[in-house]
């Protein structure tokens, strides 16, 4: 279970698409969950047919009750298939090759798509009741998660049963008893075990396998328990919060003052920023639109909505094809849009790269070149392109969409989850995973530092990093949640790193923090 940085509450599901073929189950379930909301709607059509009042009166009650029936169906179906599949391969703990090969790295990839349309149609309305059958059904790591009564998890943190280190996946079954505190953009790894009335400090990380006693504090990145006394606590927040800093306040306080204003800092062109994405808007959903007035008017009235009776839309073979295809008319229209949308994206981003191309740089906001300015557009542009896909039920659409429209170049195989991607100058390899993380070209200090990312192959980036402008990360290394680099950093290859500031471990460093032994991993 986890809830993310600030992208969308509540559980997730990994990207990790193992197979293409996983989305043929993806659609069934799709196609599946809309077909008990379109037979729900025709009762509502009859009842309110011949009084127009009553169709306004009810309306808004229909699009809540529709939009439940939508959600319990997706929620019911996908566990029908998450049974079957459990049933031709049980869920089971161990260390697995990260390669479709291995059966269960390949169900744990079928079983976060199964998980995934559920999750996300559940996320428009918040309702309580659908959040708890999501966090116990269809969180990614459900079947290896144990929670306890009144457990308070802060903003930001993760839990996982699940990790991916290097060409890894580890799965260990993670307990939480009653009474548990996880302070905010903590990380519980795997195997975890936390008894009753236990605090973890916010920004922790567990190690592997770890256990965590009853009535204790434990803080820090590498994870340490505290004494019960509260003195000792106190005492141990004022020296690192007030005592050790003062120096440093002072002389950063001294620091804000020779610091130029922020009047003007952001460019002052929104008004047409918002037209451009105005105009995206309104040609991206013209073609969808009229295509589902069409369908409406020409197909799905005459065959469903004015059949004599309900018997009617089963027994005439016309009126079944219709009720059949209308979920999938629905998909396609929408990946219509989304291609609309990445199809007018690269010939308006082109269109700005002729007159200004992109280029690395440190500007001021108070000498707004063209370079300065023409960054911002695309940005703005760039920024609706990014939350459309990856908002959208198709995440899997951002790579080959970014790809297609030349901002950044994703190699194959790359996993990219619901994270904050640099949306220009990210040049990543092969086989490489990026985790719920932050990943950005820009940086804001006196200056603006605008810096190309270049992340090569089989790298590994665990949730919760942050990887600065100008990083070079090489092949086949490896950064444990909550690790951040500095502008400019570069990473050897075949490396571990962990940290903020950001550290090279040896093997033996990565068994004192983590717990993991990378020579003792035993494929199952």
């Amino acid at each position: 279970m986890s809830i993310p940085v600030s992208i969308h509450h509540g559980p997730f599901t990994t990207n990790t698409l193992a197979s293409k073929k996983f989305l043929i189950i993806y659609i069934l379930i799709i196609w599946g969950s809309i077909i008990p909301t379109i037979l729900e709607f025709y009762f509502f059509w009859k009842l309110v047919e011949k009084n127009y009042f009553l169709l306004l009166l009810l309306f808004p009650i229909q699009i809540y009750l529709g939009y439940i029936i939508l959600v319990l169906s997706s929620i019911i179906l996908a566990k029908i298939f998450l049974v079957i599949i459990n049933l031709i391969h049980k869920p089971k703990e161990g260390i697995f090759e990260r390669n479709k090969r291995n059966k269960d790295y390949y169900f744990w990839s079928l079983r976060a798509v199964v998980k995934k349309w559920p999750i996300w149609v559940s996320k428009f309305i918040p309702l309580p009741f659908v959040e708890k059958l999501n966090y116990k059904w269809f969180d990614n790591d459900s079947e290896f998660i144990e929670l306890g009564k009144n457990i308070f998890i802060g903003k930001g943190s993760s839990i996982k049963a699940s990790v991916i280190l290097g060409n890894y996946l580890i799965i260990k079954k993670v307990k939480i008893k009653d009474n548990v505190i996880v302070g905010s953009n903590s990380f519980i790894t795997p195997g975890t075990q936390v008894d009753k009335n236990t605090i973890i400090e916010a920004m922790s990380i567990t190690k592997y396998n770890q256990k965590l006693g009853p009535n204790s504090f434990y803080i820090d990145n590498i994870i340490e328990k505290l004494e019960n006394k509260s003195k000792n606590l106190y005492q141990k927040l004022r020296n690192s919060f007030f005592n050790k800093n003062n120096n440093q306040n002072d002389a950063f306080n001294h620091n804000l003052k020779n610091i130029e204003p922020y009047e003007g800092k952001f460019v002052k062109n929104f008004h047409y920023n918002l037209l451009i994405i105005a105009f995206i808007y309104f040609i991206s959903y013209c073609i969808p639109t009229f295509g589902i007035i069409y369908y409406n008017l020409k197909f799905f009235i005459p065959y469903i909505l004015q059949t004599p009776n309900f018997i009617h839309i089963f027994s005439y073979f016309p009126s079944l094809l219709i009720l059949l295809i209308t979920p999938l008319i629905f998909i396609v229209l929408h990946i219509i849009n989304l291609s609309i949308l990445i199809l007018l994206s690269r010939l308006i981003y082109n269109l700005i790269q002729r007159k200004t191309p992109i280029k690395e740089g440190v500007y001021h906001w108070n000498n707004k070149n063209k370079e300065y300015n023409n960054y911002f557009i695309r940005s703005f542009l760039l920024r609706y392109v990014k939350w459309k896909l990856q908002r959208s039920p198709f995440p899997w659409l951002l790579r080959s969409g970014f790809n297609f429209i030349g901002n950044c170049n994703f190699g194959k195989n790359t996993v990219i989850e619901d994270s904050y991607i640099a949306k220009e100058l990210l040049h990543v390899g092969n086989n490489t995973y990026l985790g719920r993380c932050l990943i950005e070209n820009h940086l804001w200090d006196k200056f603006l530092t605008i810096k190309s990312i270049n992340i090569k192959d089989n790298v590994v980036i665990s949730d919760c990093c942050c990887i600065a402008p100008g990083s070079e990360i090489e092949n086949n290394t490896f950064l444990l949640p909550l690790s951040v680099t500095a502008k400019n950093a570069k990473l050897s290859s075949n490396s571990l790193y962990s940290g903020a500031p950001l550290n090279k471990l040896s093997k033996n460093e990565l068994i004192k923090i983590m717990n993991f032994n990378i020579d003792k991993l035993k494929l199952k």
